[in-house]
């Protein structure tokens, strides 16, 4: 599972369905190349 936050706590993104042991990159990888995919901005972390 992958949840996304804003700063004052309100989920903007949630991804479900990876399960056991997998790599950060990978799910990162799965969910920007997504049709409804999370959006980083330049400079945002």
């Amino acid at each position: 599972m992958l949840g996304v936050c804003t700063p004052d706590m309100h989920f903007i993104y949630i991804l479900l369905g990876w399960e056991g042991f997998v790599i950060d990159g990978w799910v990162l990888q799965d969910v920007v190349s997504r049709r409804y995919r999370l959006k980083v901005h330049h400079g945002k972390v």
